[in-house]
């Protein structure tokens, strides 16, 4: 296979199997990849939606991507694993522009990955890379029967991508499908694009525009909001002022210089407001809040008190070093004695979101 062979997007959909193709287990769908391959992932510890692409395979725009949730891919990954041979190149911008990174081991957390730029780090801020690696031979497809460029699976979402390397030969148009939207869910679709956007829910006029949008010219909610983000409102709010927000409903207090400089360069760059309040979620600082926030409630739900110190330890370890989530942690208290004692004397605790 030379140097300069076409690349095609193999795109795995675990939720979209259909009669019309075969099912493939995801060990079958794997076990056809080289074993010199990078995954991309979207969270930390290799978790949520992944990418897999094959040593010799490049993507030079990821905004092109779509995941399961009609995102792009585009400033989407916070973990990647390298197996075997295979190393990855990744840049901050589109044609591998910007930052540049060499990945050769795998990396569990990229907010600890820090980018030239001051202040930065690599989580979430991947644009465009490439996957090198040993060179091995590939059989060339037969000329009746070539590869199709969609497998299914039986597995349930996250959505699994791979990006392989083909040996010859013009590549397959892949066109992804435009989504369909349940009538009674499209509200609930415009108002989530108008928060990342502009902060606010969308108003009865945005509602009635957007909604002919999706349904009749098969607008999809990243279209949304790349329109917002054209949008004179949106041209017209203050970053500094956006950013502070985000950092009081976040972190609970103004943000600091190097953090503000930080975000005001995301901005620049065409990050909106629920970009960065998700970034700082996922910062170390948000995550500790998050996990407090968590815990009190939930004894304060259920148990009527604040956490002893002994019980918060417990949980507080729960959901770093074994992924607890909310819901866990009340199952938790609720199948404690304290618990129970209170529900034979009469008490009535609500039991909030986690049920």
């Amino acid at each position: 296979m030379s140097s300069a062979a076409f690349r095609f997007v193999r795109i795995v959909l675990g939720w979209l199997l259909v009669a019309a193709a075969p099912a493939v287990t995801r060990a079958q769908a794997t076990a056809t990849l080289s074993p010199d391959r990078v995954t991309f992932y979207t969270e930390p510890n290799f978790k949520g939606e992944a990418l897999a692409v094959e040593a010799g395979a490049a993507v030079e725009n990821l905004d092109r991507m779509r995941r399961s949730t009609r995102q792009p891919w585009t400033y989407a990954i916070s973990s990647v694993k390298v197996e075997g041979a295979a190393r990855a190149v990744v840049h901050s911008g589109p044609n591998f522009s910007g930052d540049r990174l060499e990945i050769t081991a795998s990396i569990t957390d990229l907010y600890g990955a820090s980018r030239p730029t001051a202040g930065g780090t690599w989580d979430r801020c991947i644009a465009s890379f490439s996957v090198a690696g040993p060179q091995r031979p590939m059989a060339a497809p037969a000329p009746a029967a070539p590869l199709p460029p969609v497998r299914y699976e039986s597995a349930p979402p996250p959505q699994t991508v791979y990006v392989v390397p083909t040996p010859a030969g013009p590549p397959p148009r892949v066109v992804a499908p435009r989504p369909r939207y349940d009538p009674r869910m499209v509200d609930q679709v415009i108002n989530r694009a108008f928060r990342e956007v502009l902060g606010r829910g969308a108003d009865p006029e945005g509602l009635r525009h957007y909604r002919e949008k999706l349904l009749r010219e098969g607008w999809s909610e990243r279209d949304i909001v790349v329109d917002l983000q054209r949008s004179r409102e949106a041209r017209a709010v203050n970053a500094d002022e956006a950013i502070r927000q985000a950092y009081h409903e976040v972190l609970g207090r103004d943000p600091d210089a190097n953090g503000l400089a930080h975000y005001r360069a995301k901005w620049r760059d065409g990050w909106t407001q629920g970009q960065i309040r998700d970034d700082l979620r996922r910062s170390t600082e948000g995550r500790g809040n998050h996990i407090r926030d968590v815990i009190t409630k939930a004894y304060r739900d259920l148990l009527g008190r604040e956490p002893d110190p002994e019980g918060y330890a417990i949980y507080e370890k729960a959901m770093r070093e074994r992924g607890y989530t909310e819901r866990d942690i009340r199952q938790a208290i609720m199948n404690g004695d304290e618990y129970r004692q209170r529900a034979r004397s009469g008490a009535a605790p609500t039991r909030g979101r986690g049920r």
